[in-house]
């Protein structure tokens, strides 16, 4: 049994995480393009951002694998053997219940730990990527912001260190701005600085725009114009209520930089529900697995897939959501989670015991009410045209 949930538990995990950071690795490729450590400095911030995705796939990979293991034992009729020796599917299924209480301490070290430690990091790193040398964030064609100038390079040479076409503007802070026009140039650094050499071209200056004829042209052989400096260290963890661990985010009294009270009580309680989740995920998964061995519902994994991702937009909507209301989002989100955990209790409950699956005792409820868990039933019933 553990080996059958651990098979697909583990593939979800893997299929989700490279998913997710396919996206991800597009941004981070994009800020390292031209540096010669890309593939490190990728490896680096996509290793940093995992617990950002683990932490939901984790809960994700558990239900998915307990339904899927329970979907293979009722449809080959593995259940009913079970149950024939004296097997109860409680006991057949208890394995996921510890598998609930392992994943749930695990992913309390995932949330409370890892998660904000590798924010930190992935900004951290970012950061540095963002301030780092002029010629190695310059692309073809595009304009692009250092400091107060603006800068236009039409092409790169392969050194990456030389330039054709460049336009320099700045904004001046007397309200005037000055252009730069020069057919090549290239950079030289100078200990921590950084300069743009600038040859045989033109410079435009208007020192002041209420007089826009006071304008000064002079024409040049060499300029240099500084484009960097040394990076200044990032800013000390703990800003943002992202980058709090568990035990400094419970213990926090006051607002932060970056945060109020609002959006740390969200965060912290946020993270306790995800983790949380674990306990009552694998019964939900045994609930909607256990099916009737006679009959094999095409839509029902359909439906599986589709209640996790409603259960993981109410925990994100009641965060939002109870920042507006006086019972605060703590209330709101053990609501939502309170709801699921007693709907998966209950209905574990009343498959375990031997009444059958969900489905057969549902279905004749809904057909009272002219409802039909089959979407398909009507086209069937439908005479056939000769």
């Amino acid at each position: 049994m553990l080996r059958q949930c651990l098979i697909p538990i583990v593939a979800t995990i893997i299929i989700g995480l490279l998913v997710l950071s396919i996206a991800r690795f597009l941004i981070i490729f994009d800020l390292v393009l031209g540096n010669d450590q890309g593939l490190l400095i990728v490896a680096k911030a996509l290793a940093a951002f995992i617990p950002h995705y683990l932490a939901f796939m984790l809960p994700l990979a558990l239900y998915w694998g307990s339904y899927t293991v329970a979907r293979q034992l009722t449809v080959g009729s593995e259940v009913s053997i079970l149950q024939a020796t004296g097997s109860s599917i409680a006991r057949t299924f208890s394995v996921l219940i510890v598998l609930g209480v392992v994943f749930t301490c695990l992913n309390v070290a995932v949330v409370g730990w890892l998660q904000p430690l590798g924010r930190y990091s992935y900004r951290a790193l970012t950061y540095n990527l963002e301030k780092a040398d002029f010629y190695l964030r310059v692309r073809d064609g595009t304009f692009m912001k250092v400091g107060a100038r603006t800068i236009f390079v039409e092409k790169i040479n392969r050194d990456r260190h030389s330039f054709e076409k460049i336009m320099i503007f700045e904004q001046l802070e007397k309200g005037g701005d000055m252009t730069i026009l020069a057919p090549r140039g290239n950079i030289t650094k100078i200990g921590d600085r950084l300069n743009l050499r600038l040859f045989d071209g033109q410079r435009q200056l208007i020192e002041n725009m209420a007089e826009p004829d006071n304008v000064q042209m002079m024409n040049f052989k060499a300029i240099d114009v500084p484009v960097g400096n040394a990076v200044a260290p990032f800013r000390p963890r703990g800003d943002d209520e992202q980058e709090l661990l568990l035990p400094e985010i419970m213990a926090q009294n006051k607002p932060l930089a970056d945060a109020g009270m609002q959006d740390i009580s969200t965060s912290m309680n946020k993270r306790l529900v995800i983790a949380l989740s674990c306990l009552f995920l694998p019964m939900l998964g045994v609930v909607l697995g256990v099916q009737s061995p006679r009959k094999r519902n095409l839509y029902q994994s359909v439906f599986a897939l589709l209640l996790i991702i409603i259960y993981h937009q109410m925990v994100e909507f009641a965060g939002d959501f109870g920042k507006r209301l006086e019972l605060g989002p703590a209330a709101m989100l053990w609501s939502v989670y309170a709801l699921f955990f007693i709907i998966s209790v209950v209905l574990f409950y009343k498959t375990t015991t031997g009444v059958g699956p969900l489905q057969d005792r549902v279905e004749p409820t809904l057909r009272g009410w002219g409802l039909n868990l089959d979407p398909f039933a009507w086209l069937r019933g439908r005479p056939q045209t000769p």
